[in-house]
């Protein structure tokens, strides 16, 4: 049954963009392909800085910098929780 829960966490996050966390250069294809399917404790290096970083924080800077993302972010009102 293991085997089968890390095959549906990597089919997962396969179409997450990767976005290097120290220079915010994204992934080449070739880094993409080959990183896509990688889980969160894994390395990749950065082609344009060399820096060396887990998928996760790959993904997270990817995730975070989405112009869609920002973008919705500004947009939304603040709700309060209180009322």
């Amino acid at each position: 049954m293991s085997w089968l829960r890390h095959l549906v966490l990597r089919w997962g996050a396969r179409n997450f963009s990767l976005t290097c966390p120290h220079c915010r250069h994204p992934a080449s294809s070739s880094s993409f392909k080959r990183a896509r399917f990688m889980l969160g404790d894994e390395k990749l290096v950065c082609e344009e800085c060399g820096e060396t970083s887990v998928v996760t924080f790959w993904r997270f800077e990817g995730l975070s910098s989405r112009p869609d993302c920002t973008e919705a972010r500004r947009r939304a009102p603040l709700s309060d929780s209180r009322h």
